[in-house]
């Protein structure tokens, strides 16, 4: 039998209607005002919901696979549209919904704004549309997470076109919320990037893909380059197709293996109490669970402990070593930079074993 997907609208900012919503008719809008949901058909039989974004009010979609149950924890992606209307967050979510039910995957596609290739803004204007998607990026993930039981070692950004700006600007910027990025066929303008730079993870890993005959190539290329430049851990995948939706499946391919093949390991660090700002709490998260954690602070301490509390003498910039071992045996070292009394977190060496 045939799988049907519905279609039907959720306010979580509360209700509006106007003008438009009396241009559709009072058959619509009886069932609204009774509570009963619009609904759109689609090739499949579970329910996209329609959602609003309390942060900034932007409409996403959100799919949710029927077998779904709060007993064990469910990976998300997160799908970032290209240029309107060559590509839409709607046909975002129906390339995804019914894969994402087969594979027991939840999706959302949230409606961007600073998603323009085809004639981009001034630099000015494009980082303010990023920071506004970024706001309804991490407005969605803190939404499902509140209503769902998702994995925080598989949250995932991916994105086709000019969807790469808010993958890349979003994503490079929030390593903590996501393992991992996908692109395909990136629109990028390094101008775009200035707000990037203090937050890369070298550990996060990022998958740029585009066609040999693609019109935006040396856009993806330059991409590469500059990520490649800041020492972050790239995989290229290159094709001879032109410009092409994203890959569904490859994409998913690769955001598996990064779940099932390498270690989610995040280190942080934060001042618990602004009036003594030297004394810094570090913590680690991990996925395997991390069985022991061995510090350096940087200024010829260390410490066992899994939260140590530790105290700088001076001021200064101090690199910070972890050798984190996971359930299984195995251990590996993550590096970070902390500066004391202010201590921004950044990457400082490449991913090492």
């Amino acid at each position: 039998m045939a799988r049907r997907f519905f279609n039907f609208e959720i306010r979580i900012c509360g209700t509006r209607f106007g003008a438009a919503c009396v241009a559709i008719g009072i058959f619509l809008l009886a069932p609204l005002m009774a509570g009963c949901p619009v609904t759109t058909r689609l090739p499949g039989d579970a329910p996209v919901q329609t959602r609003f974004v309390h942060e900034t009010d932007a409409k996403y979609y959100l799919y949710v696979p029927e077998r779904y149950s709060d007993r064990r924890r469910w990976p998300l992606v997160v799908l970032c549209h290209g240029t309107n209307p060559w590509d839409t967050a709607w046909s975002q979510m129906r390339e995804w919904a019914g894969f994402a039910e087969e594979k027991g995957i939840i999706v959302v596609a949230p409606h961007l704004v600073g998603v323009r290739g085809d004639f981009p803004p001034s630099p000015e204007e494009q980082l303010k549309f990023q920071r506004e998607d970024e706001r309804t990026i991490l407005g969605v993930v803190s939404a499902i997470k509140a209503g769902h039981r998702i994995a925080d070692e598989a949250v995932f950004l991916c994105g086709w076109s000019a969807g790469g700006y808010a993958v890349l600007y979003t994503g490079l910027r929030n390593p903590d919320v996501f393992r991992a990025l996908a692109v395909r066929q990136s629109n990028f303008d390094a101008a775009y990037m200035s707000e990037t730079e203090h937050a890369l993870d070298r550990y996060q890993p990022i998958f740029m893909s585009y066609g040999m005959a693609d019109l935006v190539r040396k856009q993806s290329e330059a991409a590469i380059a500059w990520l490649r430049e800041r020492g972050m851990c790239i995989e290229e995948h290159q094709t001879l197709g032109a410009h092409r939706r994203i890959d569904v499946s490859g994409t998913w391919d690769r955001f598996r293996d990064v779940s099932e093949d390498r270690p989610w390991i995040r280190v942080h660090a934060s001042v618990p109490d602004y009036k003594q700002p030297r004394n810094v709490q570090f913590s680690v998260r991990a996925a395997p669970k991390a069985t022991s954690v061995q510090w350096d602070f940087g200024d010829g301490l260390k410490a066992t402990s899994h939260q140590p509390l530790h105290s700088y003498e001076a001021d200064g910039t101090y690199t910070v070593t972890a050798h984190v071992t996971l359930e299984g045996g195995k251990t590996f070292r993550r590096v970070i930079e902390v500066r004391a009394p202010r201590i921004p977190v950044g990457v400082a060496a490449k991913p090492t074993e």
